[in-house]
């Protein structure tokens, strides 16, 4: 019997897999890529705005804020660090205003930094405006390092927050 050199070059190739060597195991997936540090950094902070802020879960702040984190807003004590710093401010917000939900607008990250947009949304209980509810615009520019909130520069509309509970401007007294 004789076979046309194409069909002998046809079957060579059809044949070739089968003679092959077997395969190599399958190449391992790549190690998972280390996380991306810009979501890192917004997940960090979303958490410290919904589980510290809003839902009041202060005994995170060790895990969240460095141990000397400093609030460098304007006005803010400068002779206090850490998380201490957020202890006292949220004692006192709670105070003043026991229902308190932090919703997140925007969350914008580059490098170590992150900036939040929220509305914080509150309920007053003091002697001078009890129920009252107020609405407010935040913008906080955050520092991370290692992994965990480093510094802070906090900016509220305070002018509208008194607007909302009653109180009127005075022009200073000459």
């Amino acid at each position: 019997m004789r076979f046309s050199p194409a069909l002998l070059l046809g079957l060579a190739l059809l044949a070739a897999p089968l003679l092959a060597e077997p395969p190599a195991e399958p190449t391992p997936a790549p190690a998972a890529a280390p996380q991306d540090p810009t979501a890192a950094n917004k997940a960090l902070v979303s958490r410290y705005l919904k589980d510290v802020l809003s839902a009041g879960h202060l005994e995170l702040l060790d895990q969240l804020l460095t141990p000397d984190f400093v609030d460098s807003t304007p006005g803010a004590p400068q002779d206090v660090k850490g998380p201490e710093v957020i202890r006292r401010s949220q004692a006192r917000a709670h105070q003043l205003f026991p229902e308190i939900v932090y919703t997140i607008e925007d969350l914008i990250a580059e490098g170590d930094k992150v900036v939040a947009r929220y509305t914080v949304r509150a309920r007053a209980q003091s002697t001078d405006t009890p129920g009252k509810s107020v609405e407010v615009t935040g913008i906080t520019i955050f520092r991370i390092a290692d992994g965990r909130i480093r510094e802070a520069w906090i900016i509220n509309d305070q002018i509208e927050l008194f607007q909302q509970l009653g109180y009127t401007l005075q022009p200073p007294q000459s």
